[in-house]
């Protein structure tokens, strides 16, 4: 198979076409739900992995069990290789997209939010994936970024709390809809103090466990 036939490239290649065809009308949402980076990690194109050589030359190592490591570090290491192999593939995927805003001049209109639901630990503290408590930086501190073209705000980091209950009452807001009351999360075209999070508490709960 080719990097043209990887599930991430047709997820796009159709989010891609519905803007083509979208680009003029109004009040629409589109999600792209990558699924990458995620295991079993591989690209179909070794241009990618190029970008990262190593001298491991054991058996391929791209799908590590949700457990603690016991592998040997060249094992490890060919396991963050691959993994990073594969962001750079979502960092082509995503440049796509905004080659598309760009190209539909859709940024005067469009709101762009890209996220994840979660980190994932290659190694770190002595365990694979994300079922491990307590919750590490690496799992839960997210890449996330937003274009607003009510604010037009770029080039700047917040340093207020943003997490992804914001995103509903965001989009809601952006459409001109009042979120319902028992909603969590607030607006992030806000600012942090007019959100009332300057001291905000956090918890964090999985299974029943706080």
């Amino acid at each position: 198979p080719t990097e043209a036939e990887h599930s991430q490239t047709l997820i796009v290649d159709a989010g891609l076409d519905f803007l083509a065809t979208n680009a003029a009308a109004d009040r629409w949402l589109l999600q792209i739900e990558m699924f990458d980076p995620h295991e079993p990690f591989f690209t179909n194109n070794d241009a990618y992995r190029a970008r990262y050589p190593h001298g491991y030359d054991g058996p391929v190592f791209d799908w590590p069990g949700y457990q603690k490591v016991t592998e040997p570090q060249g094992q490890v290491g060919q396991a963050r290789y691959e993994y990073a192999a594969l962001v750079s593939m979502c960092d082509r995927s995503l440049g796509r997209v905004l080659d598309a805003m760009e190209r539909h001049d859709l940024w005067k209109d469009t709101l762009l939010l890209v996220n994840t639901d979660h980190g994932f630990l290659l190694g770190e503290h002595g365990w694979w994936a994300k079922s491990v408590q307590p919750w590490f930086n690496e799992l839960v501190h997210l890449p996330m970024f937003l274009w607003d073209p009510r604010t037009g705000g770029r080039d700047t980091r917040r340093g207020a709390l943003a997490q992804t209950i914001d995103i509903a009452p965001t989009v809601l807001r952006f459409f001109g809809l009042q979120p319902p009351p028992d909603m969590q999360g607030s607006d992030l075209a806000v600012d942090a103090e007019q959100r009332g999070l300057a001291d905000r508490l956090v918890v964090l709960q999985d299974h029943g466990q706080v």
